[in-house]
């Protein structure tokens, strides 16, 4: 049998019913009383029976209702101006993008006609041109001339060379691609390729992405060695290879090639292959660049030239 607590309360008596509700009001009224005394003297003060409350209540929510209305109606007016913006956006974005992929292909083009040049450097100008345009594709400062220091060459062709011993006890054995290129008998012109007598991935990575460049014919490379040198030694460039639209960062960790072998720069095998270097379109010929990048925050390897990350261009309304 169910005791008479667990009597469902629509078997009790309506006067038991009221008293029942009467004492979960005294009950409500009490809490209220001690957690909102404020509230509750204010209530006390303007009301003087519960009739007038329950009015006062009724005109309170017809109000918020109310109230609730015109906010719905107000998002709705955004919500179609913000759709409209949104429009006008896209149609923005669709005409940079076609102005910027126009542009791109000027450029490519102006830099296919560069590199089949002769060897040597391009008019002020153009090179002023070029800089401006591959610093804002690229995201990151390019230059022909850093610091006053200036190779003799920036147009030319790059030749591939072998990988680079990183330390006295490396061997072909320990690169993890294109052993086929070999592994020079000797270390670099810029030394072992160590940080603090520690193999880093940073330096691994630093002999994966080397260029050879021919500081030894510098002008002032033997006035000048002590100072050069040290400021050649893993220097950041990026080689650009307009045919096959691509570009890789690198860094200097050679001297070469000699001059008897008819090409102004050199590249380690992961630039040559990643770079496309030696494609039947490029046959060698590149723009080779230094990279402004005084807190070495740009990555080394390849980048798509088709990928552009920003090119400025004014929309008039």
């Amino acid at each position: 049998m169910l005791s008479s607590a667990s009597t469902p309360t629509n078997n009790l008596d309506p006067s038991e019913l009221t008293q029942d509700l009467m004492k979960k009001y005294e009950k409500l009224r009490q809490d209220f009383q001690k957690k909102y005394k404020k509230s509750y003297a204010w209530l006390e003060e303007n009301f003087s029976s519960r009739q007038e409350l329950s009015e006062f209540t009724q005109k309170l929510l017809a109000s918020i209702a109310l109230a609730s209305q015109l906010a719905i109606s107000q998002p709705v007016e955004a919500q179609v101006q913000k759709n409209i913006d949104a429009i006008k956006q896209n149609q923005e974005k669709e005409l940079i993008s076609a102005i910027s992929q126009q542009e791109l292909e000027e450029i490519l083009q102006k830099m296919v006609g560069f590199v089949n040049m002769d060897a040597g450097h391009l008019p002020k100008e153009d090179e002023l041109y070029l800089e401006q345009q591959l610093t804002d594709m690229l995201g990151f400062e390019v230059s022909f001339e850093l610091e006053e220091n200036r190779l003799n060459h920036s147009i030319g062709i790059m030749g591939g060379e072998q990988h680079l011993l990183r330390h006295p006890n490396d061997t072909l054995a320990e690169h993890d691609a294109y052993r086929e290129a070999g592994i020079s008998s000797k270390r670099g012109a810029y030394g072992w390729f160590l940080e603090d007598g520690e193999l880093t991935e940073k330096m691994i990575q630093k002999e994966k992405y080397y260029f050879a460049v021919q500081t030894m014919y510098l002008p002032d490379w033997n006035s000048r060695h002590a100072e050069l040198k040290p400021w050649y030694k893993f220097r950041k460039m990026i080689v650009i290879n307009p045919a096959e639209r691509v570009a890789v960062v690198g860094v200097v960790g050679d001297a070469g090639p000699a001059m008897w072998v008819q090409k102004q720069f050199g590249g380690s095998p992961e630039v040559i292959r990643e770079g496309k270097i030696w494609s039947p379109a490029t046959k060698g010929r590149v723009l080779l660049l230094f990279v402004n990048d005084p807190d070495d925050e740009v990555q080394l390897g390849p980048i798509s030239l088709e990928q552009i990350k920003d090119i400025k261009v004014k929309i008039q309304d």
